[in-house]
């Protein structure tokens, strides 16, 4: 029996590759495990370093001569804890990546209910979360 099935699915993946990347940003021990999900990881212990990821990160997915762009980057919760709104703001602006704050192992700080919170009470005008 022929592979028909195997040759029409290599010639399908080798026209349609993703150009977007998913990326995270953590602690080494935590974000590690991310790398066999095919996700690149960044390593960060605060928020300061968070701030300087994401601020490459944005550079690397704007710069034309890069092969792909990240569309997604996952923030472990417990750094975003104490960052400077004002510097993350700038560093997220824009339509690509969209940031995505996963909780750490010590469970969820309530951070990201919170950014869900003040966004739909931004795009809606009253507090439906």
């Amino acid at each position: 029996m022929k592979r028909l099935f195997v040759n029409d699915y290599e010639i399908f993946m080798s026209k349609n590759t993703n150009q977007y990347k998913i990326a995270i940003i953590g602690p080494t021990d935590v974000v590690s495990g991310f790398r066999v999900l095919g996700v690149e990881s960044f390593e960060a212990h605060n928020p300061e370093e968070v701030l300087v990821q994401l601020k490459n990160i944005k550079k690397l997915s704007s710069d034309s001569a890069a092969k792909s762009a990240y569309a997604v980057v996952c923030i472990i919760e417990d750094l975003m804890i104490g960052i400077d709104e004002k510097e993350y703001i700038k560093a997220v602006s824009g339509p690509l990546p969209a940031v995505v704050i996963l909780p750490s192992s010590k469970g969820s700080q309530g951070l990201a209910e919170a950014r869900l919170r003040k966004l739909a009470e931004k795009a809606i005008g009253a507090s439906i979360i």
